[in-house]
């Protein structure tokens, strides 16, 4: 194996400039109070004090994997294969330690820790240096801004673990806890005579001295193989396991090919063959729920028991399995590609574009499953697979993007329109289905133009990386398709503050924002408006030139009604919803 092991610190590798991916099909972050609360006093317990001063001491925090080496090599994205749990931990940890330097009004310690959070590339644009697929964008709202100017509330089981293993770090980071867990291994005098800003520094450098084996690899299958091998002592098998041995119990002919284990190995390969990989068990969920019942993640083996027990129903169940699974990809990561590059087909690799990596939207692929799966079949043509994927675009950018509502009550839509549309014969009863089990039980999701102006006014945008950049850009784009009457966004468009970013404060909101293409928006610069027209003049951009004619002076008050007014294009024009009369409003 090309494995590469390494004795590193987690200074070592925070340290490092290089951005660590948790992929979405990672489990997600679930240290309890008891991994949590016992990592903290283990840290505290390891502290040393002679001769009254406090400093840390060697600390081991066991192996960490990755794919890709972040000690030599040029590259800047690292994937963390097993590890996530005490990274994350430590982030969260770093983050509400940084708030409790910043409280002290140790501005100086609390900025330098917030280096290891989040940093900087050769270009001065922010990265933060842990990036979690599942955790998006609460982890970044409220451990990864330094400013915490969002409170996002959390949704999910693994952001409710984010907030509270964080709020648990604040309440222990005082004088008095911190002092009350030194006292249990050193004497109560020595203890009283610390500072608490040198107690919280000699905590901070004990988690950045702590010491780990890197074990770093290029190949993703290597990978698996030494995850495989870390947590193989008393590891139990999951649900998909035992599925899978339960079809190679009953397909268990070996000559002249071992069919069953050629499929599995080809599915596991699918899924993995993409930018995006995807987990076996997170694949074959969605797969279950598009086809035959809406099930949990811990009920997947009581479900399969369902499937008649013979070699012939096995054998096409395995076919179904790896068919869907090359459509899954296709969906998880579109390309161009994979339509022959057809121009009619661009809008249809956008939208899905938008809702796995500009939304973060996995229920949907319930779904998608079920449309791309009539589409093969000819019950759908390409115009009602755009119509539909526009309208799921729509509401996913409405209802997750703007209002981050919960998505977990989606799934049983999903699950009963994409069941009930597999079983479709013709495109009327298709387009009645997708009306009926689709759109309408959607439409009574979908927000009020009140409380979706509210959020869509208030969007920003700015050039460091801000999480929040995305839906700005992704609206921005939006608006200019609908002005330029186009369906893919132009190739060569740039954000352009009107009022130079430099301003900073209203000059970042939606209502100051336009596209335009990137070589005019470097001309542009940081030009005052009157400069500026002249060069949005030589726009070829619709939207540009007919903002340019309806506003000869441009200033900071025009913003506010701006972003007002580009709400309520949105909501009828692009979502084309009903606006609310005058007086409604």
């Amino acid at each position: 194996m090309d494995i590469k092991p390494y004795d590193k610190t987690i200074r070592d590798l925070l340290g490092s400039k290089r951005q660590f991916i948790i992929p979405r099909f990672q489990r997600e972050y679930s240290w309890d109070k008891k991994n949590y609360q016992e990592f903290l006093e283990d840290i505290v317990g390891n502290l040393v004090i002679k001769e009254g001063k406090i400093s840390s001491t060697q600390y081991f925090l066991g192996t960490m994997l990755f794919i890709g080496n972040f000690t030599e090599g040029t590259e800047q994205e690292i994937q963390v294969v097993d590890g996530q749990q005490r990274l994350t931990t430590i982030t969260i940890l770093f983050s509400a330690l940084s708030d409790r330097f910043a409280e002290l009004g140790q501005a100086t310690l609390s900025r330098q820790l917030f280096s290891y959070i989040m940093t900087e590339d050769d270009d001065g644009n922010e990265v933060r240096i842990l990036k979690s697929k599942t955790s998006y964008p609460f982890f970044s709202y409220f451990i990864q801004d330094k400013d915490k100017a969002l409170n996002p509330e959390a949704t999910t089981e693994e952001e409710h673990c984010i907030k509270v293993t964080y709020e648990y770090f604040r309440a222990q980071l005082t004088e008095t806890k911190l002092k009350a867990m030194l006292k249990r291994k050193h004497g109560s005098e020595i203890v009283e005579a610390l500072s608490e800003v040198d107690i919280l520094k000699a905590l901070r450098d004990q988690v950045l001295n702590s010491t780990f084996v890197s074990i770093s690899t290029t190949d993703r299958d290597q990978a698996n193989k030494i995850f495989e091998i870390l947590n193989a002592k008393g590891k139990r098998l999951a649900h998909i396991d035992l599925i899978k041995n339960k079809i190679f119990e009953v397909l268990n002919k070996v000559e002249p090919a071992d069919f069953a284990e050629e499929t599995w190995k080809n599915i596991k390969e699918t899924l993995s063959s993409g930018k995006e990989s995807v987990g076996l068990a997170t694949f074959y969920q969605h797969f279950w729920s598009s086809k035959y019942k809406k099930v949990y993640s811990n009920k997947l083996y009581e479900a399969f028991a369902t499937i008649k027990k013979s070699e012939a129903a096995y054998t096409e169940f395995l076919n179904d399995l790896y068919k869907n699974a090359k459509v899954y990809m296709q969906i998880v990561n579109p390309k161009r590609e994979d339509y022959d590059n057809r121009k009619e087909y661009f809008g249809v690799v956008q939208s899905l574009n938008c809702i796995n990596n500009y939304f973060n939207v996995v229920q949907v692929r319930i779904a998608l499953l079920a449309l791309f799966d009539a589409k093969q079949r000819g019950i759908i043509d390409l115009t009602m697979l755009k119509s539909t994927l526009s309208y799921l675009e729509n509401f996913h950018f409405a209802y997750n993007a703007i209002l981050a509502n919960r998505t977990n009550r989606l799934e049983k839509i999903y699950s009963s329109f994409a069941i009930a549309f597999r079983k479709a014969q013709t495109k009327a009863v298709a387009q009645d289905i997708i009306q009926n089990k689709l759109i309408t039980p959607l439409d009574e999701l979908f927000p009020t133009f009140e409380t979706f102006s509210a959020k869509f006014a208030a969007l920003t945008f700015t050039k460091k990386d801000k999480v929040s950049n995305v839906k700005t850009k992704y609206a921005i784009n939006k608006l200019n398709n609908f002005y330029s009457n186009t369906e893919v966004f132009a190739d060569d468009g740039s954000i352009e503050h009107i009022i130079s970013e430099r301003e900073g404060g209203d000059a970042l909101n939606i209502g100051n924002l336009i596209l335009l293409e990137g070589n005019l928006n470097d001309e542009a610069g940081y030009k005052d408006y009157s400069n500026k027209c002249v060069i949005y003049a030589k726009s070829n951009y619709v939207w540009v030139k007919n903002f340019i004619i309806q506003h000869e002076q441009w200033d900071s008050s025009m913003i506010a009604q701006r972003a007002i007014e580009l709400s309520k294009v949105y909501y009828g024009k692009i979502l084309k919803k009903e606006l609310p009369t005058i007086s409604e409003i």
